[in-house]
């Protein structure tokens, strides 16, 4: 009697086994991981072709340039939603694309197209007490959209905004502290944008993961 115990197993164990190991998940590859982390523009661009890149970048810098007219001046530094729309273009887009598109954003400004705060645009505007915002604002992003690049959790993506916006906050502190001064120019240009940072950084983050989480790859 006991002799058919061990039979039992042998013969039995595997067809429960088998069935259930179908059911547990394979561990993806890496271009399976790639598939679903890639932001979704980026994925679009491999998957279309580089003939799109150009009406992307452009279509990128025209909604930067939007961005940019919802203005409230405070000071020397206006309140914009540019960084808002900056890290959810970082978010979609990936670092090359995301940098490409502010690159050619602030050459628009520079060649006096009115793509700046309040319809801004020339070398004038672009030298004035904005320009370590903006300088920053082109570093900021691809290192945004290099964490963009490996995940989209909310919480994940806010901590990379909130260290963009204090990268361009730092940067556009040191550009205002050499036109007016250290003190009036953290008086001026940080203190009214600290909880706007936070906010956009996390409204960003949120409007991301909604994307992404619709767009992904099945």
């Amino acid at each position: 009697m006991y002799s058919v115990v061990p039979a039992l197993f042998v013969h039995v164990v595997p067809f429960v086994v088998q069935p259930l190991s179908v059911l547990s998940p394979l561990p993806m590859t890496n271009a399976e991981i790639r598939a679903v982390t890639q932001p979704p523009l980026a994925r679009f661009l491999a998957a279309r072709g580089q003939v799109w890149r150009v009406p992307m970048v452009l279509a990128g810098a025209g909604l930067m340039a939007a961005a940019s007219q919802a203005s409230v001046p405070v000071g020397p530094i206006p309140i914009t939603l540019q960084s808002l729309m900056l890290f959810v273009l970082a978010g979609l887009c990936g670092m090359r694309l995301v940098f490409q598109i502010v690159l050619v954003w602030l050459l628009f400004a520079v060649v006096g197209l009115p793509v700046l705060a309040g319809g801004a645009g020339g070398p004038e505007a672009m030298m004035g007490g904005s320009a370590g915002f903006l300088l920053g604002m082109l570093l900021a992003a691809p290192l945004a959209a290099r964490t963009a690049e490996h995940t989209f959790e909310p919480a994940r993506l806010t901590g990379a905004f909130l260290l963009g916006h204090a990268l361009i906050l730092a940067m556009g502190w040191a550009w205002l502290a050499t036109l007016v001064g250290v003190g009036r120019a953290f008086a001026d240009g940080i203190l009214p944008f600290l909880a706007g940072a936070v906010i956009k950084s996390l409204i960003a983050a949120l409007l991301v993961w909604a994307i992404r989480r619709k767009v992904r790859p099945s």
